[in-house]
């Protein structure tokens, strides 16, 4: 066997033969031993770096799948948001034109019934003037007393309240510092009037009373909340250019109100 044979040297199973004049065994076996030892931290180290190199590899490809599937999803989002805004523009455009429509139809209403109106005055006016004049019996000018536009706010009734209304028996005149007329300049935008009209009612600092329909000059009546506040409010307003104030002066009812005359933005041309 080569343990008891004199002439085989013996490292790690691997025998050699012993010759005259060799090296030293014991060192030979030592430095093979390091070289051995060497070579398996060495295949070691090499594995342990395939399988880095491996997962890294692996991660490469996940990221390059996930960029892929990312742009995917991002150009999916992309039509999914322009599809929604344009169901959104064209939702909010046929509301407007709704509304717009309404007002129309509002301001189309009031005028027959003020054309109706005027008709029965001439009629009355024509009958009156026919043959003797009756005579006159003095009258004893009551106190002017106006109904609410809207019963459900109750403007009126907050305004007597507030002190609001002083009535004048010698002039039979009302005067109403709460209640602002704002006369809308030519050229005239239903539309543009129907977002004041929601704006001024989305306003803690006022209340919308009623629209006057006219042709070249309608009139929003609003109510002020807040003492000198309206003025702040209309320049915040997206459709409303320019605002003036005007002197007051009664109108037919003899009522007095403040007054304000703004312009329409201009539209923008695309």
């Amino acid at each position: 066997m080569a343990g008891n044979n004199p002439n085989i040297f013996n490292i790690n199973d691997n025998e050699f033969n012993i010759i005259q004049k060799g090296l030293d065994p014991e060192q030979v076996k030592s430095f093979v031993g390091k070289l051995i030892e060497e070579n398996g931290s060495l295949t070691a180290e090499l594995n342990k770096l395939k399988e880095q190199t491996e997962h890294l590899e692996s991660l490469k490809r996940l990221a390059d799948t996930t960029i892929i599937e990312a742009d995917k999803l991002a150009a999916t989002l992309k039509e999914e948001a322009i599809t929604k805004a344009k169901e959104e523009s064209d939702s909010l455009l046929a509301k407007a034109e709704e509304k717009a429509k309404k007002v129309y139809e509002q301001i189309y209403r009031q005028l027959n019934t003020l054309k109706q109106q005027v008709n029965s005055l001439d009629k009355d006016f024509d009958f009156n003037t026919e043959g003797e004049k009756p005579a006159i019996e003095p009258v004893i000018p009551a106190a002017v007393k106006e109904t609410p536009v809207r019963a459900k706010d109750d403007f009126m009734a907050k305004a007597v309240a507030n002190s609001d209304i002083m009535e004048s028996t010698t002039q039979e005149l009302v005067i109403r510092d709460k209640e602002i007329e704002l006369e809308i300049l030519p050229p005239v935008d239903a539309v543009k009037i129907t977002k004041i009209m929601d704006q001024l009612e989305n306003a803690s600092e006022v209340e919308v009373v009623e629209l006057i329909p006219r042709p070249n000059h309608p009139v929003i009546i609003v109510y002020e909340n807040k003492p000198n506040s309206l003025l702040d409010v209309l320049k915040k307003l997206s459709m409303v250019g320019k605002v003036n104030e005007i002197p007051a002066s009664p109108n037919g009812s003899g009522i007095v109100r403040r007054k304000y005359e703004i312009s329409l933005v201009a539209s923008v041309v695309k």
